[in-house]
């Protein structure tokens, strides 16, 4: 139960909300409260001196009487004291706590209004003085007096509103809460729904999460991996399908020309044939297991690449001599522009094999008598190889996966030439892992081009 994350973000919702609307109502509380008291010390203060202005004109025992007949009937009560601290008038009887405020303040003879007592949580009363003056001396002194339980019934009161306050407010914030939660987790739970079909294999999902926020980036990221897992799935099966039909054939002939072997009678050159064979169709499978285990190592990044800064033209010229065999054979030439020296940070031994899978792609797929044109062009940032052939091109919808693993654009003529269909593959993987990219585009003139561009810079 505690492991959902609904309920998680809900805790963490309420109790964040619930300390926010405490401090906010201990503050308010506090400010309204203080507000309060001070609202009933300024209006004791202020009746006070309402009857000390009255007895200020009229300082006789009229007036005396009827200021302490109009408190008898309020819950405040007045004391009126002589010049000599006699009592003149009171609105109640003077009890001790009364006396004792009033012989302590009177000890340290007041002589402007002001409270003289505050301490409402310990004492019976507040209190407040006022001095009679009457042509400028002191004839008397007001005291007004509030008992304490009137201050503490306010704070009381004001307590029970706030904690309705409170239950309202927690109420609503329960509301809120379970609201977000759900809007929040909602798309969450529909996201874990939906991974949780991926990993069964079911990869049809959509999302009916539609908006552009960070739930939305993620509902599409999902949707996106389902995509290029359907994809990726695929690809694998066609590419397991593709491998299967490319050893079948040379299979078959070894097992064919095996069983061949074993047959008495068979004459010499009988036999010489079928060796020939079969160690043609071995190397052609030795050959397809070698870079099959190529693009795996750079499919896991376990494909080490020794970069040093090279000097590529004795590698072009090395490559022109591995390669003359098979030109002699074709009645091909090969043509090399290239300046005297140009330094790049490379692989030697891997920027062979692609110069080298690239060049032998084209000339086997041109006709006799014709000729391939590499050229090397440095620019500011790259090393731009290009390499073009007076071949009948690629089709124009097969240039986008002419360097796909095991894709070749004529079957027919794939087993004649005995390629695997992963070598521009492992062109594409090579000079990507050095930073570069290769493109192919067929030739205004006629024959296909392939470009490599292959990036500048000192070794790092």
């Amino acid at each position: 139960m505690m492991n959902k994350i609904s309920l998680k973000l809900g805790l963490f919702f309420f109790v964040l909300i619930i300390i926010i609307e405490f401090i906010l109502f201990v503050i308010l509380y506090t400010s309204i409260s203080e507000d309060r008291i001070n609202e009933v010390m300024e209006r004791l203060l202020a009746r006070g001196n309402s009857h000390r202005d009255v007895l200020e004109n009229n300082f006789n025992a009229s007036t005396l009487d009827h200021v302490a007949l109009m408190e008898s009937e309020a819950s405040t009560d007045v004391v009126i004291l002589g010049r000599d601290s006699e009592i003149l008038a009171a609105s109640t009887q003077v009890k001790e706590e009364k006396r004792a405020i009033i012989e302590e303040h009177q000890a340290m003879g007041h002589q402007s209004e002001e409270m003289i007592e505050e301490r409402w949580k310990t004492e019976p009363y507040v209190a407040t003085i006022s001095p009679v003056l009457v042509k400028g001396e002191v004839q008397g002194y007001v005291y007004m007096f509030s008992p304490s339980e009137e201050i503490s019934n306010i704070l009381s009161q004001l307590a029970r509103q706030f904690m309705i306050a409170v239950a309202i407010g927690l109420l609503v914030t329960i509301l809120i809460v379970m609201l977000l939660t759900k809007l929040i987790t909602k798309p969450l739970i529909q996201m874990k729904e939906q991974t949780e079909q991926l990993s069964q294999g079911n990869l049809d999902i959509e999302f009916q999460y539609s908006q552009k926020d960070e739930l939305g980036v993620l509902a599409a990221s999902i949707q996106k991996l389902a995509g290029d897992l359907d994809r990726l799935k695929k690809e694998r099966s066609d590419f397991l399908s593709a491998i299967a039909h490319e050893l079948r054939t040379p299979l078959t002939y070894l097992k064919g020309y095996t069983d061949i072997l074993s047959k008495p009678g068979l004459t010499t050159e009988q036999k010489e044939k079928a060796i020939a064979i079969i160690k043609e169709e071995a190397v052609h499978v030795t050959n397809m297991v070698q870079e099959l285990f190529d693009l795996a190592r750079m499919d896991s990044n376990a494909f080490p690449l020794d970069k040093e800064n090279t000097d590529i033209v004795p590698l072009v010229d090395q490559i022109k001599e591995r390669l003359y065999p098979l030109l002699k054979e074709k009645k091909m030439k090969l043509s090399i522009e290239c300046k005297e020296s140009i330094i790049i940070p490379v692989d030697p031994t891997r920027f062979k094999q692609v110069l080298i899978n690239v060049l032998d792609n084209a000339i086997h797929y041109s006709p006799p008598h014709t000729t391939v044109r590499l050229r090397v062009e440095e620019e500011k940032d790259c090393i731009r190889i290009k390499v073009k052939d007076e071949g009948p091109g690629v089709p124009e919808e097969s240039l986008a996966l002419l360097f796909e693993q095991l894709y070749r654009v004529e079957k027919s003529r794939s087993r004649a030439y005995g390629g695997t269909g992963l070598g521009l593959s492992i062109v594409r993987e090579l000079i990507q892992a050095h930073g570069g990219k290769v493109t192919a585009e067929n030739a205004d003139d006629g024959g296909l081009l392939v470009t490599m561009s292959w990036p500048k810079g000192e070794e790092r």
